[in-house]
Parts: C-alpha cells; structure tokens; sequence
C-alpha cells in the first residue's frame, strides 16, 4: 500500500481539485493522510466532507506547526511500504502513483511540471540522470515515493522548525542514502505556482535559520562537492529574495559558517523557479 500525506493549512481555494487528483488514481491501494496544520478557514470542512465519503482519507489535527512537523505527523501514521507527499495546492496526473508503485527501489521518481494560474504555461521537466543531477536540479520531494523502511533505517524526517527549505533537509538526506534510485517516464506533478505560497513570502531575520538547515545538510556528506554546490545554489536563492538592508548581514553570517560560498549580486532569477520548486 501506498500513504499519500498532504499537509494542509488555509488551502480552501485548492483543495478540492487536489484531493480529487488524488482519490481519483488509477492506483488504488492507497491510504490518504491529511494533516491539518491549524487552518483557520474552511479547509477542515472540506476535509472531513470528503473522509465522510471515502474511507481511504484519515484527518490528523494538529496546532499550527509548519509543513515539516505536519508532514512529520503524517510519516508517523502511515501504514503503507511506500509513502509519497502531495501539497494541498498542487495535484497529480491520474496514473502518477501507478507509474512510481511499480518498482522495489529507495526513491522512484518521475515527471515534475510548474503549472501556472493561466493553465496555459507548463514549464518543461529537468532531465537527470543519476544522483548528482538530482540533487542538483530535483531535489524536490514531490514528484517521488520513498520506501517507508529505507527511510526509518535512516533516521529521515523533515527539519521542523521552519518552512524554509525544509524539503531540502529531507530531499538531500534521502538523496545521498539511498542505495536504488529510479528515474522513470509518465506521470506527472504539477507542481502549482502562486503568489502567496511560502517561496515567495517576504524573508526576515528569522529565516535566517536557513544556514542551520544547509549546516546540517553539509554534515550529511562533509567531502562532498555536490552538497557543497548544492548550499551554495540554495543559499544564492535565499540571498535573492532578502531585502537589500538584509543581505550585508546574511552574507557575512554565510562566510562564517561556509567560508568558500559565492553570493552572487546578479545570481539569475530565471534559476529561481527552477531551482527551489
């Protein structure tokens, strides 16, 4: 059985449309578990309406905590080999977990879109090949299921005391300990992209525990070339999107902890979306 766990906080707007990708899969040996992250509008109405009507879905209530520790929650609960994350805004083809579900490895993997409100511009997928790439260029945890064994056996949880880039912590992770990963073609995410979502919220002081996650991260692998592309890559994104009265002390925070990172003034906004969706 696969455990889909979708972390939902004020998604009323989406949440149908996602919930309905999702119990409508040709792959039917699914338990669905959403974590209510303490939304404060109609998302908790919709959620039990729809478990009322199938029984696959499972409602965890929690107080606000974040996406981390909701989807935290959610990997604790599930019940099936193969677990895969869904966010409440986004959706999936109807044969995206039919397609995954049909191999044994650590990490199957397939097709990511960007979809955007005018339903008329898809972007086009990256093409990896092997675990550098993926890293690199896919180090999302959507378009993925990860066997639930591989990854208690490793300890894989998501970073909890943030939104950002907690995905990362538990992407990377995974990534660099899985023994099998499988790169497949059909099936897609679509991976919605919106104004107020968390990549593009105002960045402050606080956010700056971004170099505490990408610190952890390099621990993962301390030789590695790829994470240390990878936290320079992340920390480029994070830099771009902080006010200009914020930079000077970030970048002096990053050369601290990572004296060999490259903060790039004119680092490329067309990376942007593709690097950290």
């Amino acid at each position: 059985m696969l455990s889909i766990i979708i972390p939902v906080y004020n998604s009323e707007k989406y949440l149908e449309e996602c919930l309905s990708s999702v119990l409508n899969q040709t792959l039917k040996d699914i338990e669905i578990i959403c974590v209510n992250d303490g939304s404060m509008d109609n998302s908790l109405k919709i959620l039990e309406d729809i478990a009322a009507q199938d029984l696959r879905v499972r409602i965890i209530n929690q107080e606000n905590k974040g996406q981390g520790n909701a989807r935290n929650a959610g990997l604790e609960a599930a019940s099936g080999d193969y677990v895969g994350f869904v966010d409440s805004d986004d959706f999936i083809s109807p044969d995206f977990y039919e397609k995954l579900y049909l191999y044994n490895d650590d990490i199957i993997l397939s097709t990511r879109r960007q979809y955007y409100e005018n339903g008329k511009f898809r972007s086009k997928n990256f093409k990896v090949r092997d675990k550098k790439s993926i890293i690199l260029k896919n180090a999302n945890i959507y378009n993925k299921i990860y066997r639930k064994e591989f990854l208690i056996n490793n300890d894989i949880k998501f970073y909890g005391k943030t939104n950002i880039a907690e995905d990362n912590y538990f992407s990377v992770k995974a990534l660099l300990k899985a023994e099998s990963i499988k790169i497949i073609k059909g099936g897609t995410y679509y991976y919605r992209v919106v104004s107020n979502s968390t990549i593009h919220k105002t960045l402050t002081r606080e956010d700056f525990i971004i170099l505490d996650i990408m610190q952890r991260i390099k621990s993962f692998d301390p030789l590695s070339k790829i994470i240390d592309t990878k936290i320079n890559q992340e920390l480029n994104i994070f830099y771009k999107r902080l006010n200009p009265d914020l930079q000077k002390f970030f970048r002096e925070e990053a050369k601290k902890m990572f004296p060999n990172v490259k903060l790039k003034e004119k680092f490329s906004l067309k990376l942007f979306s593709r690097l950290c969706l």
